[in-house]
């Protein structure tokens, strides 16, 4: 999984956690299949900072095999839409108590790879196309990632988000 969808999947596993519903991909119409309120989750703007190569952070040594490894770091600073949709039975209440939800996880909730920089939104508005009411948001984060080399230090692992548990 490349490092946006790393993130995006950590967001969207924080909104699920607190209950809330979340989609990351989605095709036009698709809110019009939830009952409740809905995030859509995406990406508004990215960009990576620092190259793999000359953000190294040291070595770390496998408790189980003593083998040692180079552990390299990433940054993304990364603008998500965090668009809430709801049904005209929740109406802009409904937009307004998700959003003091979002409030809470971006400050408590996050894994310790996502640092929130910003949560903007805009006023509620009638969307036509699914037939909802819409308040549009945005999330400015950094994502820090790490990867380590390979035995014989040749190649990097793929780079994971801080913070998050892997198998």
């Amino acid at each position: 999984m490349n490092g946006l969808e790393q993130v995006k999947s950590a967001i969207a596993g924080a909104l699920e956690t607190a209950g809330i519903r979340v989609r990351t991909a989605c095709a036009p119409g698709w809110a019009r299949a939830y009952p409740g309120p809905v995030v859509a989750v995406g990406l508004r703007t990215g960009e990576s900072r620092g190259g793999a190569l000359s953000s190294y952070l040291g070595q770390r040594v496998d408790p189980a095999t003593q083998v040692s490894q180079e552990v390299y770091g990433m940054r993304l600073e990364l603008t998500l839409s965090l668009d809430i949709y709801c049904p005209p039975k929740d109406g802009t209440e409904g937009c307004d108590q998700v959003l003091e939800a979002l409030h809470q996880i971006m400050l408590n909730g996050l894994p310790s790879g996502l640092r929130p920089t910003e949560l903007k939104w805009e006023e509620v508005v009638w969307d036509e196309d699914t037939a909802m009411f819409l308040r549009r948001g945005s999330l400015g984060c950094s994502a820090y990632f790490t990867a380590a080399s390979s035995e014989d230090g040749l190649l990097l692992s793929d780079f994971i988000l801080k913070g998050v548990v892997t198998k």
